[in-house]
């Protein structure tokens, strides 16, 4: 069946991760080795935060109290460097919006993400976005997916789900949908041509 709608994340997709935010606290602030868990990993404050239950002021501090730092600073940087535009991909996913694909974003966040996609020019990419702080549900929870459909007349079988963690695309397989692993997108674009080769949304005019 064609796909008429494409859900995407933004983390690892149309943002990248920046390896000198890290640098730049480990170098100037004299973080830990493994200052990505202090922000992400078991035990930190994200899985609240994504979910909603922690506002994201609240989260800063908490990690920053771990890192012996002001709040409002570690804001600022993670704001000014921790993500980097993606550009090939903004530009292929508006590609194919334009030409007639669907595209929502599907996205484990803080309160702070739609400011974030103004930021970064990508507030104009998207039919609808999904932002698990907002719902309450975080990928990989079938919750957060079945929010996602009922914003599209998309059956799952006519969504292509586009995430860079296995987990989430299995996720999303469970519920009838194709999922496909980002890894970069020169990778991403060919598999696409290759699985829909001959649908409008993929032709010359989608990068």
């Amino acid at each position: 069946m064609s796909v008429k709608t494409l859900l995407v994340d933004v983390g690892g997709v149309l943002l990248n991760e920046n390896p000198d935010f890290w640098d730049l606290l480990r170098r100037d602030f004299h973080a830990p080795a493994n200052v990505e868990a202090l922000f992400f990993g078991p035990g930190s404050p994200w899985p609240e935060c994504r979910t909603g239950a922690l506002d994201y002021s609240e989260y800063m501090r908490r990690v920053a109290e771990q890192l012996g730092m002001d709040p409002g600073l570690l804001a600022e940087l993670a704001d000014r460097h921790e993500w980097m535009l993606n550009q090939p991909m903004a530009e292929w996913t508006r590609g194919v919006r334009r030409r007639g694909l669907e595209v929502i974003l599907v996205s484990n966040a803080d309160l702070t993400l739609e400011a974030r996609l103004r930021s970064f020019g990508l507030d104009d990419v998207f039919d609808a976005v999904v932002n698990s702080a907002r719902v309450g549900a975080a990928k990989p929870d079938p919750d957060i997916y079945r929010r996602a459909l009922e914003l599209t007349a998309s059956s799952p079988s006519e969504c292509l789900f586009v995430d860079d963690r296995e987990k989430n695309c299995a996720a999303a397989r469970e519920l009838g949908m194709e999922a496909l692993v980002f890894v970069d997108t020169e990778q991403f674009v060919q598999e696409v041509r290759r699985r829909h080769a001959g649908e409008v949304w993929v032709g010359p005019g989608a990068r």
